[in-house]
């Protein structure tokens, strides 16, 4: 006789038959980068050999994949944000505002390159910044906003553009989440003044650590283009061979985050497989959304009418006021991890008390008597902490399963719903 208790009080579990694995390499991975590897170029700083340099090729593609003019590859997707700020011209001491609810770096990246990181609350159908409270927000110190699509929804880009444009401010899109997203036909990341994707391995396109940088100003991707490279720049004179394909520009100051050619061969891989991979996603999305919504106790997350095309890093539901005897996200998704063999998990923490965001602690914050304006704690983000403990969170790995594997998470929800009486908070087993 089966045991029907909860699969994390011993009882049996409703799937065992394992998950999609993430990253998924396509048919022409290997061989490129085998071409790669025999190739005598492992990234673009290295020697020119009659051919141009995979990133230029990635460049050109995921520009066109995105709507924007030029891309540049960069090593991680901070580094996408940081090289963003200082090519719109963020200073030290300037204020930036960010959403009070996403990932660390977002708004830690502001830190790094000596502005200030102004915490704002979310907008709870979407759970992306609120421009109500960015336009609160706005003082004579402010320089740029950071518009993170979130999960699975865009940010309003119409309400941030009029916000920017009126104040004269900086809008960049943290795109790292939103592959292939679109606000009224235009890809996320060309929306601003520039974009930032993250390819870290977790990402719907990944090349296991990396970035992109987007833009459509000449000026801001000339800025851009020597603040990765050190100073230097893809070469615009003849090529030899033997020599890098970089020429030295003694005009900005910068650093070295160049992404490497076999980083680059994956990502051309992927970019092969997005589009169908985020078509078979949505599709999943739009069956979990009918099914778990029967009951009434469960919410999805209702993006904008102008985010006419969604993409999924995570998919997210929502517990209503009272909903699985009113235990948080956290509870719930530890029991429904151990229903279905997979990690399930409520949202980031928000950023004025998740313990790995506090600015101070980097290096010459403290020292140059600054601490108390980087104190995360002085920023009020009511909405973010009420969907942080409401909101259960599945990587998007989930949503490329077959069918068998979306109908076990509903029946995981179902189970857990009518053992809510039985459920302990933060046991974590």
């Amino acid at each position: 006789m089966s045991d029907t208790r909860l699969a994390r009080d011993g009882g049996n579990p409703v799937w065992t038959d394992g998950w999609p694995l993430w990253p998924q390499p396509g048919p022409g991975a290997e061989r490129r980068l085998l071409d790669t590897l025999h190739s005598g170029r492992w990234a673009v700083s290295g020697h020119w050999t009659g051919r141009p340099a995979l990133e230029s090729e990635l460049a050109t593609t995921f520009a066109e994949f995105t709507g924007a003019r030029w891309c540049l590859p960069v090593d991680h997707g901070s580094s996408a944000l940081l090289t963003a700020l200082h090519a719109v011209g963020v200073r030290p001491g300037d204020e930036v505002i960010v959403p009070g609810l996403t990932w660390v770096a977002s708004a830690s990246v502001v830190a790094r390159a000596g502005a200030v990181p102004v915490l704002v609350d979310i907008d709870p159908r979407t759970l992306c910044i609120d421009p109500a409270a960015v336009a609160a927000a706005v003082t004579p110190a402010t320089t740029a906003i950071i518009a993170v699509h979130l999960y699975s929804a865009m940010a309003d880009m119409d309400a941030l553009r009029e916000l920017a444009d009126r104040h004269g401010l900086a809008l960049i899109e943290d795109a790292a989440q939103s592959y292939g997203a679109r606000w009224r036909g235009r890809g996320a990341g060309s929306l601003g003044i520039a974009g930032a994707f993250s390819t870290q391995q977790g990402k719907t396109l990944t090349s296991g650590e990396g970035g992109l940088f987007v833009t459509s100003d000449a000026q801001v991707r000339d800025r851009a283009e020597m603040l990765r490279g050190d100073g230097r720049r893809y070469a615009r004179g003849p090529h030899t061979v033997g020599r890098p394909d970089l020429e030295e520009v003694p005009a900005v100051q910068g650093w070295n985050m160049h992404l490497s050619e076999f980083q680059s061969a994956l990502l051309l891989d992927g970019l092969e497989r997005l589009d169908e991979q985020n078509r078979q996603r949505a599709a999943a999305a739009e069956l979990l959304d009918k099914l778990l919504t029967e009951y009434g106790d469960l919410e999805p997350v209702d993006p904008y009418p102008g985010n006419d095309r969604r993409a999924y890093y995570h998919y997210v539901i929502r517990l209503r006021d009272g909903a699985f005897g009113g235990h948080d996200a956290a509870t719930v998704a530890d029991a429904l991890g151990a229903e279905l063999g997979y990690w399930i998990h409520p949202p980031y923490q928000p950023l004025n008390a998740h313990p790995l965001y506090d600015p101070r602690r980097l290096p010459g914050v403290a020292e140059q008597g600054r601490a108390a304006g980087f104190d995360p704690a002085r920023f009020h983000l009511p909405a973010a902490h009420r969907e942080a403990r409401r909101a259960v969170v599945l990587h998007h790995p989930m949503l490329l399963g077959s069918e068998d594997h979306l109908h076990a998470v509903i029946e995981a929800f179902d189970k857990v719903r009518q053992h809510a009486a039985d459920l302990v908070p933060g046991s974590n087993r």
